[in-house]
């Protein structure tokens, strides 16, 4: 096992038993400075060599506190070695015009190994990511290509490896519609499924009528029919975008949709408590499966815009203490509420409040100067 640091996180090169090969690896991880226990969701990213960093970038951007429309995330990007072999459901040497092709150097005879590749994801690559970095229960995995062929065969066949799957122009061309077959044999009509799941294509054919498209359409056809319950999907088709462009447009879709109820809904400044705010997180918790607090930083950010008003400084108290509250080991939690009161006029609240954030950072100076200036 060898790691080595760069700009967008780690590189880990690690030994599959199962492959007998060494993996390459790329992990990034959010920072946060104010709780460095924080634990995050996890994206797993095929074809990493080409879209690793756009999912890092996305998900930097799509998280930042002025924006703040999904959780902060690792990114595990997943590089190739045998792209065709590893990508591939099954064994076959029929190219994309369903002409068979078994020359010496036919370009698809060592596919079929994503059984083997799913092993190595779920015996090896999971419990390291798992063991070595802060994870929240909520896995997705995103392709493109041969990816997203490989995210829905994962999809059919180990639901339970991920939540939520996101699948940019699957090739259900691959031998001779393989996996369609194989979906319309294991998908059954009233089945459940409680999985999150985003496909789409782009113009590849350049018609309509092209046979790429017509099978993504198939798809989509065959899970609405099937009626699967708990299966939350959406199919988007971009006509505007070739085969290699689409990833960028359905990645970021692709997030969004998973997390489309993550952003509290639009309140008025004036209506906005402590109360609205944690139902809203309540049923995120419910819906992700695992308990979801507000973001403390998020929510302090908003708080300290409320109380500069009058007419709204009680509610951003009110957020204030909810954070206290959710993270009672916070010395800026209490630090902030202090400074709420100070400007409220409540100053024997301020002093209490900045003597509690001094007990859990003792070595802050601006705690400290805070607290002599309210006690002169």
């Amino acid at each position: 096992m060898e790691q080595i640091k760069s700009d967008q996180g780690e590189i880990v090169t690690m030994y599959s038993d199962i492959l007998k090969e060494d993996r390459k690896i790329l992990i990034y991880t959010p920072k946060d400075s104010i709780n460095s226990e924080k634990r995050y969701p996890v994206i797993y990213v095929l074809d990493a060599d080409n879209h690793f960093a756009q999912m890092v970038e996305y998900s930097k951007y799509l998280s930042r506190q002025d924006v703040y429309v999904i959780p902060p995330m690792i990114v595990v990007g997943i590089t190739n070695t045998n792209r065709v072999r590893d990508l591939t459901p099954s064994k076959s040497n029929f190219d994309y015009s369903g002409k068979p092709d078994t020359t010496l150097n036919a370009p698809y005879k060592n596919s079929g190994g994503n059984e083997f590749f799913f092993q190595f994801i779920q015996k090896e690559l999971l419990p390291y990511v798992n063991s070595n970095y802060k994870i929240q229960p909520y896995r997705i995995l995103a392709g493109h290509s041969f990816g997203g062929l490989t995210a829905i065969n994962c999809l059919i066949n180990y639901p339970d490896m991920f939540n939520a799957y996101i699948a940019v122009s699957p090739s259900f061309w691959w031998d001779q519609k393989f996996l369609l077959k194989l979906a319309d044999k294991k998908l059954k009509a009233g089945s459940s499924l409680s999985k999150t799941l985003f496909f789409s294509d782009g113009n590849e054919g350049s018609s309509p009528e092209s046979p790429f498209h017509k099978d993504v359409l198939k798809f989509d056809s065959l899970l609405k029919s099937r009626s699967i319950k708990g299966l939350n999907f959406e199919y988007t088709s971009y006509p505007m975008e070739s085969h290699m462009t689409v990833p960028i447009k359905t990645y970021y879709d692709g997030l969004r949709f998973v997390y489309h109820q993550w952003a509290l809904p639009p309140v008025s400044d004036e209506k906005i408590n402590s109360e609205i705010i944690m139902k809203h997180y309540k049923g995120l918790s419910q819906r992700f499966g695992y308990p979801i607090l507000p973001d403390e930083a998020y929510f302090n950010g908003l708080a300290q815009w409320l109380v500069k008003s009058p007419t709204t400084i009680n509610n951003g108290i009110k957020i204030l203490e909810m954070n206290t509250v959710n993270y009672p080991s916070s010395s800026r939690a209490f630090m902030s509420l202090g400074a709420a009161y100070t400007m409220k006029g409540e100053k024997q609240k301020a002093i209490a409040l900045y003597k509690k954030a001094s007990e859990l950072n003792p070595t802050s100076n601006e705690i400290k100067l805070r607290l002599q200036d309210l006690q002169k």
